[in-house]
């Protein structure tokens, strides 16, 4: 019978704890992990998801209804067409670390509440001598709803006994109406029988004596009519007493039955509540009390024949549930804690802890109010609590994929216990962290080419499988940093154009040409720029071969560009230099410039003729004396297409 006890308890007292089951996570981007087994001992679900097609159970709308199932191989719960674990949820495992971080229960306050609640077991027992003492246990239920642990169920036991006291109270009080009134049902038959036999022997209307007159006879007839209407009259009243008297009778054995009822049902709902609450201890209590308050030696339990409880019970036993069998259950599910916590203390003397904090996790979630559970040293539980906290990690860890930090966590939990099942966690953790570096793989190819699309949807996928990748962060640094390095480069770039400074884009030509490959307007000035600095190169390299043989014709090479490119600082640098080198020519091509500017054609001619004399090919006092001559034939007229400058070549 341990199998349906298991799944009738744990059902029961779990389908109220539920809430959302964590679990570990199944590895996302498409990880196949391997299948859990069937029947395992340990609560490392670590790939179940709960509803899965790998793991679901047919759903509980069978002959027992929607109610939850368990699972004892697996201690899952199949409710609504999800696989839920029992012991693997956020709030039983918030309840068994403050259950941990209690100390245990050994205060002399507490030995006294323990004393006591024997004591009444052992006052309601059938073996009690002479009998089971009903009242004694009674007196002792209110002294024992003081103590803080029992949190006032024995007052609640108390008053359900006093409740149903009082209505057995009501109920002889019924009956002892129902007896008076039945006396006076049998006065009122009585009186209306002699009523209607007294009509009945009424004389009749005729005369019988010769005697009498007929008139008198008229008399006696009225008399004797007279009489029978009075006496059916008070008959009638007796009737109508009775009927009300046999109405009030009825009424009063409806009310007796009800409150019979009424009083039974309550009390088998505490006994269900206590049973539920895992509060064995109070639900024997209450078992025990039953038979003393109702003699009857009716023990079948009232529950409607569609309720969960009705199904439950009756589908795991086959047989109606009774008093008795919540009696048997209670001191079942005693039985199997403690065995569940010397089970406990071998495997922690083993250091198998995994295995021990499940059979403490078992025992905790059946009895976690009996004693022996309560009692349990702290020592022993520290030990449990330290690798209970590291696999709580484990499961926060791997369901926000911190895989690196998973991984960390498993490494501790396989020094801590010897029988830590550690090659499922790995096994995720391993093949998510492929999956992840394989996808960032992907992304590094697609930047190379230039893929954007390819290479976001690679590191969205790498980001799903693992967040906290370390390569994931690195790429995403060197993405940023080229985004800054090109904005940077246009903003530069932009800078240089508007200052003229064309040497140091030529300069910099690798960082602007990849800052500016993608806008086609920029691209186009950079090669104007690049082609006009290579072309002024060419000039500045021939002006300084032909420097040491003719400083004149080389500052007149290098004039010429600077007018183009005057902010640009190694050719102004030449320029100077040859200027110095070449100074009387630049300085007869400076006063020819200058008296032609104001209009001094006679010296400004002479000043382009010395310079002529000083460099014979010079462009500027070969133009300027074409000019000068230009005028004079013109009258002193500069000729249509004379622009007076002799710099403009």
């Amino acid at each position: 019978m341990k199998r349906p006890f298991r799944l009738a308890l744990l059902a029961a007292a779990t389908s109220s704890a539920l809430v959302h089951a964590q679990v570990l996570p199944g590895i996302p981007g498409g990880g196949q992990p391997a299948a859990a087994p069937t029947t395992t001992t340990s609560n490392n679900n670590y790939n179940m998801v709960p509803g899965s097609a790998s793991d679901r159970q047919t759903d509980t709308q069978t002959a027992l209804g929607n109610m939850p199932m368990m699972d004892p191989g697996s201690e899952n719960v199949a409710f609504n067409g999800k696989l839920w674990n029992v012991t693997n949820n956020r709030l039983m495992r918030s309840r068994f670390e403050t259950y941990l971080t209690t100390p245990e229960a050994n205060s002399a306050e507490d030995q006294a509440y323990r004393d006591l609640m024997a004591q009444i077991q052992q006052l309601l027992a059938p073996t009690n001598k002479p009998g089971p003492d009903p009242m004694k246990a009674f007196a002792l239920l209110p002294e024992a709803g003081t103590y803080r642990i029992d949190g006032g169920l024995c007052n609640s036991i108390a008053n359900a006994i006093w409740d149903v006291w009082l209505s057995q109270r009501k109920q002889q009080n019924l009956k002892a109406a129902n007896a008076a009134m039945l006396d006076r049902r049998k006065t009122l038959s009585w009186n209306a029988e002699m009523g209607l036999n007294n009509a009945q022997l009424a004389p009749s209307g005729g005369s019988s004596s010769g005697s009498k007159s007929g008139a008198q006879g008229q008399q006696q007839a009225n008399q004797n009519a007279i009489a029978t209407s009075a006496s059916v009259g008070r008959t009638s009243e007796y009737i109508k007493g009775i009927a009300e008297i046999e109405a009030r009778m009825k009424l009063n054995e409806t009310a007796a039955g009800l409150s019979e009822i009424t009083s039974k049902t309550t009390f088998q709902a505490l006994i269900i509540q206590m049973f539920l609450q895992r509060r064995f201890e109070h639900a024997v209590i209450a078992c025990r009390f039953y038979p003393n308050l109702f003699r009857d030696g009716d023990s079948i339990l009232q529950l409607d024949k569609d309720s969960d409880v009705q199904k439950m019970l009756s589908s795991s036993f086959g047989v109606p549930p009774t008093i008795s069998m919540i009696d048997g259950l209670s001191l079942e599910a005693i039985r199997s804690v403690d065995e569940a916590l010397v089970s406990f203390e071998n495997l922690l003397a083993r250091r198998d802890i995994d295995s021990a904090g499940n059979r403490l996790l078992e025992a905790f979630g059946v009895g976690e109010y009996l004693p022996r559970v309560r009692r349990l040293p702290m020592t022993e539980k520290t030990k449990v609590l330290d690798f209970v906290r590291k696999k709580n990690k484990l499961l926060g860890f791997l369901e926000m994929k911190d895989y690196a930090s998973a991984e960390t966590v498993v490494t501790d939990l396989r020094s801590l216990s010897e029988d830590f099942e550690y090659a499922k966690p790995l096994a995720a953790i391993t093949t998510a962290k492929n999956l992840s570096n394989l996808q960032v793989n992907n992304a590094t190819a697609a930047m190379g080419v230039r893929d954007t699309k390819g290479m976001e949807a690679a590191m969205k996928a790498a980001a799903e499988i693992w967040p906290t990748n370390p390569r994931l962060t690195q790429l995403s640094e060197q993405m940023m940093q080229s985004t800054d390095f090109k904005s940077q480069g246009l903003m530069e770039f932009d800078r240089l154009i508007s200052q003229r400074n064309y040497r140091q884009i030529a300069e910099q030509r690798v960082q602007f040409a990849v800052a500016v490959q993608d806008d086609p307007t920029r691209k186009d000035q950079l090669e104007k720029v690049l082609k006009d600095m290579g072309r002024l190169e060419l000039i500045i390299g021939g002006a300084k071969e032909i420097a040491s043989s003719s400083p004149p014709a080389a500052w007149e090479k290098v004039e010429k560009e600077a007018q183009q490119y005057p902010d640009d600082p190694v050719l102004s640098k030449l320029r100077a230099d040859l200027g110095v080198k070449a100074s009387d020519f630049v300085s007869a091509i400076e006063n020819a410039r200058q008296h032609e500017e104001k209009q001094q054609i006679g010296s400004a001619l002479a000043w382009y003729l010395k310079a002529k004399r000083m460099h014979p090919p010079s462009d500027f006092a070969r133009d300027g004396i074409k000019r000068l001559v230009e005028r004079v034939k013109n009258n002193g007229e500069p000729p249509a297409d004379d622009n007076s400058s002799a710099f403009n070549n």
